[in-house]
């Protein structure tokens, strides 16, 4: 792959980023300080997230 720049500060972003996140433009720096330009499609997961926040912590206890 062709290197990429970040488009806020112009770092190269790192290969291994490009690999496991292809659509990204930020750099690491930049995703953190920013936050992320990866858009997903918010999952249906079926129930209340209170339900769900609950569920999970009974699950990681």
């Amino acid at each position: 792959m062709a290197p990429r720049k970040c488009v806020i500060c112009g770092k190269q972003i790192p290969e291994e980023r490009i690999q496991a996140l292809p659509q990204t433009k930020r750099c690491v720096d930049c995703a953190r300080e920013k936050g992320s330009d990866i858009v997903t499609r918010k999952a249906d997961i079926g129930m209340d997230a209170d339900t769900y926040k609950d569920l999970l912590g009974a699950t990681r206890s």
